[in-house]
């Protein structure tokens, strides 16, 4: 009997620290899977913002173009152009311009002739005729050089705009041309409505100040390592995230994970490029992430318990079998004689 109740020890002593370690393994294992499937997810999350924010620029961008090219080619449109009638131009277009600035972000409306001499701004016609802003509007001395429509994202005297231009002809010839500009508050706007992620629109301080002269100063903390937030959808959450080193290192798109004051962030940069393609700020967009940190708090548990289960099944089936084997039948027997 007592060789028997020697040999139970010996395996439960070998059975229990087995059953211990794999039991952790597992636990391990169903972990290290959860983080992967997780992180996979915030990654995936983070690349479709970056996706959203790119295509809805380009969106934009066609956007204000086909508007422009809409205005171009009405006759009336042209004949008061030819015929330098502002007040004709003017109340045939500014109720519907009033409509696309209220429901679609269109904020400027200019005509202008060459080089880039403006006409008439539908939202300002009190500024009046003869502005000559082509030592910094390169996009429209191209296009009134050129002759060939452009789109794309520039800085005036406004601030920045996402832009398309168009020629005005007809028959006699070119006259001049017309622009849309549409803010970059729409695309900011239309990826928290999409994505719920906060953006904000960061471009280069020094080209602000020297060209959006119509603008008022900012505050001291919306520029940031010489670069100016001109919109954000909530910028006390950007504040806390935007740092003069991210906006000096995005050339690229990149994307980041990042605890701050216990809060887990995912952290999207995109470079925000004029229509020549030179980098002029980005596009920082920002997410809290506190819902999978609960949810991978929920999968440890979950894995902990199910291998403290596993434990407890195991070592209760070793038991019985360790009973049944050895402790039973030597009772049974009895002392040998």
């Amino acid at each position: 009997m007592k060789i028997s109740l020697s040999q139970s020890r010996k395996v439960l002593l070998l059975v229990i620290p087995a059953t211990l370690l794999m039991a952790g393994i597992s636990a391990w294992s169903s972990i290290a899977s959860q983080q992967a499937v997780i992180e996979g997810c915030k990654q995936r999350e983070l690349r479709a913002a970056a996706i959203f924010i790119q295509n809805d620029l380009q969106e934009q961008m066609t956007q204000a173009a086909s508007k422009a090219s809409i205005v171009v080619n009405l006759p009336s449109i042209k004949e008061a152009f030819r015929a330098g009638d502002r007040e004709r131009i003017l109340d045939r277009l500014l109720p519907a311009f009033l409509i696309q600035r209220d429901r679609y972000g269109v904020l400027e409306g200019q005509f202008l002739t060459a080089p880039a001499i403006s006409f008439l701004r539908i939202y300002s016609p009190e500024d009046g005729p003869g502005d000559d802003v082509s030592s910094f509007r390169e996009m429209v001395v191209n296009t009134n050089k050129e002759h060939e429509p452009r789109k794309g994202i520039e800085i005036g005297r406004r601030g920045i705009s996402i832009r398309g231009i168009d020629l005005v002809k007809d028959a006699e010839g070119y006259i001049g041309s017309f622009e849309i500009g549409i803010s970059v508050m729409t695309v900011l706007e239309n990826m928290k409505e999409t994505t719920g992620f906060d953006a904000g629109a960061f471009v280069n301080e020094d080209m602000m100040t020297r060209i959006a002269t119509l603008l008022p100063k900012p505050d001291d903390e919306r520029i940031v390592g010489g670069f100016r937030n001109v919109e954000a959808t909530n910028w006390n959450i950007l504040k806390t995230i935007v740092s003069p080193e991210l906006l000096t290192s995005a050339t690229e798109v990149k994307m980041e994970l990042k605890t701050i004051a216990g809060t887990d962030y995912g952290l999207l940069i995109v470079p925000l490029q004029d229509y020549k393609g030179s980098n002029i700020g980005s596009i920082i967009a920002v997410q809290v992430f506190d819902a999978y940190r609960n949810q991978m708090n929920a999968a440890m548990v979950s894995a902990i318990a199910f291998a403290l289960l596993q434990v407890l099944v195991v070592a209760g089936i070793v038991i019985v079998m360790v009973n049944v084997m050895f402790v039973w039948p030597a009772t049974t027997m009895g002392p040998p004689k």
